[in-house]
């Protein structure tokens, strides 16, 4: 399943730098947000869900892939994990501008470069 982490962008780095992870909150199209919202397909339920992560976020939203083994609970908007996540997991990064509510996507082969001058001007 694709999920979203909500994060500030030294979360993000220590979160690169780490390799691994601990989140409190993960947005993801759960069965009770996907049952709810039966008018979005699979595309645009993940779509609402990381904009959902973005709108919460201290500016960044890292996209991962986590496994049924690895959801302990489905809440309305959110999963609860029974273990740490790893850099490995994870398929790209989002920047959030907040004044124009949207999302700018980078590939994880970019994240590295992108940290190193994320913040600096």
């Amino acid at each position: 399943m694709r999920a979203y982490l909500a994060m500030t962008l030294d979360e993000v780095r220590d979160f690169h730098a780490q390799k691994k992870f601990t989140p409190e909150i993960v947005y993801a199209p759960t069965i009770k947000f996907v049952t709810e919202n039966p008018e979005l397909d699979d595309e645009a339920a993940e779509f609402e869900i990381s904009m959902i992560a973005a709108r919460n976020s201290g500016g960044y939203v890292i996209a991962l892939e986590v496994t049924d083994q690895q959801i302990a609970q489905h809440l309305e908007e959110t999963v609860v994990l029974n273990e740490e996540v790893i850099w490995e997991s994870v398929e790209a990064l989002f920047a959030y501008d907040s004044n124009d509510d949207e999302l700018t996507w980078y590939a994880t082969q970019e994240i590295g470069d992108y940290l190193d001058t994320a913040g600096t001007k």
